[in-house]
């Protein structure tokens, strides 16, 4: 899968209402988003989206790790669907499908738009 980055002002204007969305829904010290574009769909990176607490409670076994990621990607899911239509518009194409990641380890929040 070939990749680029979104660079234009509608896509910059995207990164921060995201960043913004994800800072209301969750806090964290998440600054800045990415967006790359392939053939097949968009990609999501938002670096430094955990707390410190929550990668750390997430390296404890028998802590909640399980439970913080489902509610970490719940919370991603909800935010990454607001901005479908936006991506829609911005790439010509329609998004089937919203995949959540959400990297415990890193802090990092990723989302996949798949393209149908």
């Amino acid at each position: 899968m070939n990749m680029t980055c979104f660079e234009n002002e509608i896509s910059e204007n995207i990164k921060q209402n995201i960043v913004s969305a994800w800072q209301e829904g969750h806090g964290g010290t998440a600054e800045k988003a990415h967006l790359l574009h392939s053939n097949d769909g968009v990609v999501l990176l938002i670096p430094e989206a955990l707390y410190q607490a929550e990668m750390t409670l997430s390296r404890n076994p028998g802590t909640g790790g399980n439970v913080l990621d489902q509610y970490l990607r719940t919370l991603l899911h909800t935010v990454a669907s607001d901005f479908v239509p936006m991506l829609e518009k911005n790439t010509n194409q329609t998004i089937d499908q919203v995949i959540p990641l959400v990297d415990l380890h890193a802090g990092w929040a990723i989302a996949f738009y798949r393209f149908k």
